[in-house]
Protein backbone atom coordinates (compact mmCIF):
# COMPACT_ATOMS: atom_id res chain seq x y z
CA UNK A 1 0.00 0.00 0.00
CA UNK A 2 2.78 2.82 0.63
CA UNK A 3 4.84 1.98 -2.64
CA UNK A 4 1.35 2.35 -4.06
CA UNK A 5 0.86 5.55 -2.31
CA UNK A 6 4.55 7.18 -3.31
CA UNK A 7 3.70 5.92 -6.79
CA UNK A 8 0.66 8.16 -7.08
CA UNK A 9 2.37 10.98 -5.26
CA UNK A 10 5.62 10.74 -7.98
CA UNK A 11 3.00 10.38 -10.64
CA UNK A 12 1.12 13.43 -9.13
CA UNK A 13 3.91 15.66 -8.89
CA UNK A 14 5.22 14.48 -12.24
CA UNK A 15 1.73 14.74 -14.11
CA UNK A 16 1.59 18.62 -12.90
CA UNK A 17 1.84 21.13 -15.61
CA UNK A 18 5.35 23.52 -14.96
CA UNK A 19 4.93 27.04 -14.21
CA UNK A 20 4.77 29.50 -17.10
CA UNK A 21 8.10 31.61 -17.65
CA UNK A 22 8.16 34.84 -17.33
CA UNK A 23 8.21 36.16 -20.69
CA UNK A 24 11.30 36.28 -22.24
CA UNK A 25 13.43 40.00 -23.05
CA UNK A 26 13.29 39.13 -26.78
CA UNK A 27 8.82 38.83 -26.14
CA UNK A 28 9.39 41.91 -23.76
CA UNK A 29 11.29 44.24 -26.62
CA UNK A 30 8.86 43.43 -29.46
CA UNK A 31 5.85 43.78 -27.55
CA UNK A 32 7.29 47.55 -26.19
CA UNK A 33 9.04 48.69 -29.66
CA UNK A 34 6.34 50.56 -30.89
CA UNK A 35 6.39 52.55 -28.06
CA UNK A 36 9.98 54.18 -28.72
CA UNK A 37 8.88 57.23 -31.03
CA UNK A 38 6.63 57.73 -27.74
CA UNK A 39 9.86 57.84 -24.90
CA UNK A 40 12.06 59.44 -27.02
CA UNK A 41 13.08 62.81 -26.23
CA UNK A 42 12.79 64.31 -30.08
CA UNK A 43 9.12 65.18 -31.30
CA UNK A 44 7.48 62.31 -33.35
CA UNK A 45 4.69 61.38 -35.78
CA UNK A 46 3.18 59.64 -32.58
CA UNK A 47 1.37 62.81 -31.70
CA UNK A 48 0.35 63.00 -28.27
CA UNK A 49 -0.12 59.76 -27.67
CA UNK A 50 1.46 56.36 -27.81
CA UNK A 51 0.73 53.97 -31.03
CA UNK A 52 -2.17 51.62 -31.05
CA UNK A 53 0.51 48.97 -31.25
CA UNK A 54 2.05 50.29 -28.60
CA UNK A 55 -0.62 49.76 -26.19
CA UNK A 56 -1.70 46.49 -27.40
CA UNK A 57 1.86 45.83 -26.42
CA UNK A 58 1.89 46.51 -23.17
CA UNK A 59 -1.26 45.09 -22.34
CA UNK A 60 0.41 41.73 -23.69
CA UNK A 61 2.58 42.53 -21.38
CA UNK A 62 0.43 42.83 -18.15
CA UNK A 63 -1.77 40.04 -18.69
CA UNK A 64 1.76 37.94 -18.54
CA UNK A 65 3.33 40.21 -15.15
CA UNK A 66 0.99 38.50 -13.29
CA UNK A 67 3.47 37.34 -10.22
CA UNK A 68 5.71 39.96 -8.71
CA UNK A 69 8.91 37.71 -10.23
CA UNK A 70 7.43 38.29 -13.56
CA UNK A 71 7.01 41.94 -13.19
CA UNK A 72 10.81 41.77 -11.82
CA UNK A 73 11.94 40.09 -14.88
CA UNK A 74 9.85 42.55 -17.37
CA UNK A 75 11.11 45.41 -15.39
CA UNK A 76 14.73 44.22 -15.79
CA UNK A 77 14.23 43.79 -20.08
CA UNK A 78 12.74 47.11 -20.09
CA UNK A 79 15.65 49.07 -18.03
CA UNK A 80 18.42 46.84 -20.44
CA UNK A 81 16.44 47.79 -23.85
CA UNK A 82 16.59 51.37 -22.53
CA UNK A 83 19.82 51.84 -21.64
CA UNK A 84 20.49 51.05 -25.43
CA UNK A 85 18.39 52.78 -27.49
CA UNK A 86 19.65 56.72 -26.74
CA UNK A 87 18.26 59.49 -25.07
CA UNK A 88 14.86 58.87 -24.08
CA UNK A 89 12.18 60.52 -21.22
CA UNK A 90 11.76 58.73 -18.59
CA UNK A 91 8.49 60.31 -17.19
CA UNK A 92 6.66 59.27 -20.27
CA UNK A 93 6.87 55.56 -19.23
CA UNK A 94 4.21 55.80 -16.62
CA UNK A 95 1.92 57.72 -18.75
CA UNK A 96 1.40 55.41 -21.43
CA UNK A 97 -0.43 52.35 -19.41
CA UNK A 98 -2.58 56.07 -18.16
CA UNK A 99 -3.07 56.97 -22.39
CA UNK A 100 -3.87 53.18 -23.16
CA UNK A 101 -6.30 52.16 -20.74
CA UNK A 102 -3.72 49.59 -19.43
CA UNK A 103 -4.62 49.56 -15.09
CA UNK A 104 -0.87 49.30 -14.43
CA UNK A 105 1.21 52.17 -12.41
CA UNK A 106 4.87 52.23 -14.47
CA UNK A 107 7.59 54.01 -12.62
CA UNK A 108 10.05 56.18 -14.70
CA UNK A 109 11.95 53.40 -15.24
CA UNK A 110 15.73 54.52 -16.06
CA UNK A 111 19.48 53.02 -15.55
CA UNK A 112 19.55 53.46 -11.89
CA UNK A 113 15.96 52.01 -10.81
CA UNK A 114 15.66 49.10 -8.93
CA UNK A 115 13.19 46.78 -10.49
CA UNK A 116 12.73 45.02 -6.74
CA UNK A 117 10.48 47.69 -6.18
Amino acid sequence: MNRLLGFLAVLFLVSRPAMAAAPSCTKVNTELLPCLPYLKLVPSDEGDGPSPACCAGVEDLYDEGKSKPDREAICECIKDALGKIGPYNPEKIPEIPKKCGVPIDLPPVHADFDCST
